[in-house]
C-alpha cells in the first residue's frame, strides 16, 4: 500500500466516513480510499464543479483564502479542504459522522499529503 493509501486509510477509521479521496479540480482522481461507495464519473464530475464553484465564491469574497467546503445532504455529507494549487482532499460521511473529528484529521494530516503528492 503506498503512502498515500494509508494517509487516506486513517480517515476510513472515522466513524462514519465512507471515502477519502484526494482529486484535482477537473475531477482526476489522484489516490482514493473507500468503503461500501461508488464514486463514478458522475461524482467525480459533481466534485469538481464543486471545487471550481467554490474557488470562484471565495474570490467574489475579495480571494478569501478557501479552507473548508461542506455540504450536506439527507444522508451524505462532503467536506472539501485544498491541499495544493489544484488539488482537494475530499471526505465523504454518513450524515451521523463527527464533522468536527473529520476537519481536524484533515488539517492534521493535510502536510502529509501534499508531500505525497
Amino acid at each position: 500500500m503506498s503512502m498515500l493509501k494509508e494517509t487516506l486509510n486513517k480517515f476510513l477509521i472515522l466513524n462514519g466516513v465512507q471515502a477519502a479521496v484526494v482529486i484535482q479540480e477537473n475531477g482526476e482522481i489522484i489516490e482514493s480510499m473507500k468503503s461500501a461507495i461508488t464514486i463514478n464519473k458522475d461524482v467525480q464530475a459533481a466534485l469538481s464543479i464543486i471545487m471550481l464553484d467554490s474557488k470562484v465564491t471565495a474570490g467574489q469574497f475579495g480571494n478569501a483564502s478557501l479552507s473548508t467546503v461542506f455540504i450536506e445532504f439527507t444522508d451524505y455529507m462532503v467536506i472539501l479542504g485544498p491541499l495544493i494549487e489544484e488539488f482537494f482532499l475530499v471526505v465523504i460521511a454518513k450524515s451521523t459522522a463527527n464533522i468536527g473529528q473529520i476537519t481536524y484529521e484533515m488539517k492534521k494530516n493535510q502536510d502529509a499529503i501534499v508531500a505525497q503528492l
